[in-house]
């Protein structure tokens, strides 16, 4: 109980510092803000005059590659799908009846003295 108690003595405690503490920041970080953005605007004039274009240039580079590279990754994980099942189902399969038929073959020249 008194922990709580002792939390909500500082709680009060911080607010009655931090909204005066907030209320001079808003009273001296508004008129800064404002003068800031002013002088901000011919900037972003500039940089939408010249940026943007560069900008979008950029940007449908950066789509032209993703494009690219996404397709070649899509085909090369295809790719390398298929030596998968070679390799881990077909190999096994065609060893396995190459086996089977190399008993068979085997059966049919019990006989001969060359086996």
């Amino acid at each position: 109980m008194f922990t709580l108690l002792k939390a909500f003595v500082f709680g009060l405690f911080a607010l009655a510092v931090l909204v005066p503490a907030a209320l001079v920041l808003a009273v001296l970080g508004l008129p800064a803000l404002a003068i800031l953005g002013i002088i901000a605007l011919p900037v972003l004039v500039v940089l939408a005059v010249i940026g943007l274009p560069v900008l979008i240039v950029l940007l449908a580079a950066a789509v032209l590659f993703s494009v690219v590279f996404g397709v070649l990754g899509a085909v090369f994980s295809i790719g390398l799908l298929v030596l998968k099942l070679l390799v881990f189902v077909a190999l096994p399969v065609l060893a396995v009846m190459w086996l089977i038929s190399h008993l068979r073959h085997r059966e049919r020249y019990d006989g001969a003295s060359w086996v």
